[in-house]
């Protein structure tokens, strides 16, 4: 059985949280969309749900937002134009959207280590950020590594279960 982005981004938009095993898996020590937990990311109490759920991690570790490249100028403040396509730099939040992206940012400075996603990058979960974007004019989900913490990162669909 097949699921829409459309019908993923409606739970999203209800506020549930999708975990996502597609395309190729991911190395490195970031998820990158295709093994990732994915939420609304202006929703702060989504962060103690997954934690106490699913990752078992510090309430303090934060999570990360990937951001649709058309709307990075809108979500962070970038002045040097660096790319962050695996989200292994920081940088400052832009205040007036904040609310947009709280769950992805360090509760302490607002500070945010993004995903700047681009079409040709993953088209699928470009797609499905989109979708998400129609209903909620968020151009951004919230999202952490389809794994508990301390192991590797789902690799199939076996892996995807247990962790669930």
């Amino acid at each position: 059985m097949s699921v829409s982005n459309k019908e993923i981004a409606d739970i999203l938009a209800n506020g549930e949280v999708v975990a996502r095993v597609a395309g190729k898996m991911e190395f490195g020590s970031r998820a990158l969309g295709n093994r990732s937990i994915l939420a609304d990311p202006s929703n702060s109490l989504i962060i103690q749900h997954i934690n106490e759920l699913i990752k078992g991690r510090d309430f303090w570790m934060p999570f990360a937002a990937t951001i649709l490249d058309s709307y990075e100028n809108q979500y962070l403040i970038n002045p040097k134009g660096f790319e962050s396509r695996y989200m292994a730099i920081t940088m400052d939040s832009n205040k007036e959207y904040l609310e947009d992206i709280k769950a992805g940012t360090y509760p302490y400075d607002k500070t945010i280590r993004p995903q700047i996603i681009t079409r040709d990058q993953n088209t699928d979960y470009y797609d499905l950020i989109e979708e998400f974007s129609k209903i909620t004019g968020i151009e951004a989900l919230l999202n952490t590594s389809y794994n508990l913490h301390g192991p590797l990162v789902v690799s199939d669909i076996n892996d995807a279960f247990h962790v669930f």
